[in-house]
């Protein structure tokens, strides 16, 4: 198990959306619960990494704050997310429902090329 993720973590510091600077900066997780935002329509893309040694549950603010279940992402595993500019995501341990992580999509895939932001989850 530890291998693996040595082998996750030495494989995303050589990969090129690293080394272009594309992680997306984790929020704080109170500022997505419970409030709501505008909308705009600008597609993006988020790459979730779950580098814990835990699962964890990806949840999809509204912008209206309510919250909806997306999936479950394992130890070591990626999921590509569609999003769009301004949509806040929560991750939460799978266990326990505990909030781990929150992130609010900030670029267009366009202006990057489709490139997605990374979104570590630690």
């Amino acid at each position: 198990m530890m291998r693996r993720l040595f082998l996750i973590a030495l494989s995303l510091l050589a990969s090129p959306a690293l080394a272009e600077s594309d992680e997306l900066a984790p929020v704080p997780v109170d500022a997505v619960i419970g409030h709501p935002y505008p909308g705009y329509g600008v597609p993006s893309e988020i790459r979730f990494i779950n580098v814990r040694a835990a699962p964890v549950t990806v949840v999809w603010i509204a912008g209206d704050g309510r919250e909806h279940v997306y999936g479950v992402i394992g130890p070591g595993e990626e999921w590509d997310q569609p999003t769009f500019v301004t949509h806040r995501w929560l991750l939460k341990d799978e266990r326990n429902g505990t909030p781990v992580a929150a992130f609010i999509s900030t670029r267009s895939g366009a202006r990057d090329n489709g490139t997605p932001q990374i979104a570590m989850i630690r």
